[in-house]
């Protein structure tokens, strides 16, 4: 007989399984399908072990530059040492995982889920029921057609995680987020990295101001940029790989070591028979869905990187959380994309929430703005990093915030801030009021001038 559930989740990612959990340990009999290992990307090839590279290669850099707080001092890298812990990180990441998924109410199916019906999905040759469904599928790296990328031996992001040895030289193609971050990595680890970006500048959605501070300081860190560049054609030669590219009518070429693909990411959404259960999909191969997480189909959430609204593992457990109290107790709650924070981790890191000057631009909001830069913070001069600025916005008929972005030392945990204050719908008069601990960074908004 055709075995039903209360909750089917497709997907063992981040969301899938907080998902899945949450509703178990409530007493609702749940089936959890997913074919690979769970913890999806943010645990086996994203945040987690990224993040862990990248404080590897912040602790070297700051090694070589210590002389300047009278320090003389000298690194070595083992880079196989430096991967081993990355690789035993995600170790510990599963085996927690092996232990939080024992409930009674819990069943783990491996393998693919195909949808045949708006009520049922097939896995493994057996068909399963739901009286709900929550797919949080993820995303996956997305390849740019590329003329010979078929003879070249290449990565995406997943991939540099089986790196055994430190390339000299390495070619990143594209430049968003992703490829800014991997940039920080290698650089300040010593590697020479070219950035292929066929856009003007790198993080196009960002600010010029912030573009600009960023992109200043990569080339002074030796991070080449090559922007407004078309790719031509890449080959291997021998262990060598050689990009052609042009910029307007000039053709010219690099050689590398190692050529890192990171155009972008899509929804994984191949193969999943939405058509069968009347899910909409947008043009992108996303899953739409309204402000409560539902889908085309009324029992049918999609939560995560699948629906392409903010492809962050933290907004995907607030999604989980909202998904599953409309979902099983039948509420209306609405996600708030515009509160979602985001962090770009590179050296200096950025952090944002709200809108930034380019999106209030482009929706004609009458905004106002206050800046200041970290020279002003005393404890930044302490620590030897003054580079980079926080900004606020804010609707000059209400004086609410709408959004900061800021750029520089922990920008990602400062600006946390602002999304206290955004949520809380403060008005920017009250940062006149907040105390910061003296002396901190966060004194910088205590800087804060209108510009």
């Amino acid at each position: 007989m055709e075995k039903k559930y209360d909750l089917i989740v497709v997907g063992g990612g981040t969301a899938g399984l907080r998902t899945s959990l949450y509703a178990a340990g409530h007493g609702h009999s749940t089936a959890l399908i997913d074919p690979g290992i769970l913890g999806g990307t943010c645990l086996n090839t994203g945040c987690i072990p990224t993040k862990a590279m990248l404080h590897a290669s912040h602790l070297y850099s700051s090694i070589q530059n210590s002389r300047q707080f009278g320090i003389d001092a000298s690194a070595k890298i083992n880079f196989k040492v430096l991967m081993k812990r990355v690789h035993d990180i995600v170790q510990d990441g599963q085996d927690h995982i092996s232990t939080s998924i024992q409930n009674k109410n819990l069943t783990l199916i491996k393998g693919k889920a195909t949808f045949v019906s708006s009520d049922s999905v097939q896995v493994n040759g057996q068909t399963i029921s739901g009286n709900k469904f929550i797919i949080c599928t993820g995303a996956k790296a997305r390849v740019a057609p590329i003329k010979g990328l078929e003879n070249v031996k290449y990565m995406v992001s997943d991939d540099v995680l089986d790196l055994q040895v430190l390339p000299a030289s390495i070619a990143v193609i594209g430049g968003g987020y992703i490829a800014a971050e991997f940039a920080t990595f290698f650089s300040e680890l010593g590697t020479k990295v070219y950035i292929l970006e066929r856009n003007p500048v790198i993080l196009k959605d960002l600010d010029e101001d912030v573009i600009q501070l960023l992109s200043d300081h990569f080339t002074d860190k030796g991070i080449s940029l090559i922007t407004g560049s078309e790719i031509v054609e890449v080959g291997q030669e021998g262990n060598m790989k050689r990009v052609s590219y042009k910029i307007g009518s000039k053709s010219q070429s690099i050689k590398v070591e190692q050529l890192l693909i990171a155009t972008g990411r899509s929804p994984n959404t191949f193969n999943l028979g939405l058509e069968k259960a009347g899910v909409k999909m947008g043009e992108k191969g996303n899953i739409e869905v309204e402000d409560t997480l539902q889908t085309s189909n009324k029992n049918i959430y999609a939560i995560g990187d699948v629906t392409g609204k903010a492809p962050f593992a933290h907004a995907a457990k607030r999604e989980s959380h909202i998904a599953l109290m409309n979902a099983l107790d039948g509420k209306k709650e609405k996600m708030n994309f515009s509160l979602v924070p985001w962090a770009i981790f590179t050296e200096p890191p950025i952090g944002g929430v709200g809108m930034n000057e380019k999106q209030a631009k482009e929706r004609n909001v009458n905004y106002g703005m206050l800046k200041a830069n970290f020279s002003r913070a005393g404890r930044a001069t302490v620590i030897g990093n003054t580079l980079g600025f926080a900004k606020v916005l804010y609707d000059k008929k209400t004086r609410k915030i709408i959004g900061s972005t800021i750029i520089g030392p922990k920008a990602d945990e400062l600006i946390h801030e602002f999304v206290a204050l955004m949520n809380a719908d403060a008005k920017i008069d009250i940062l006149e009021r907040i105390i910061h601990i003296h002396p901190t960074l966060s004194e910088v908004f205590e800087a804060l001038k209108e510009v």
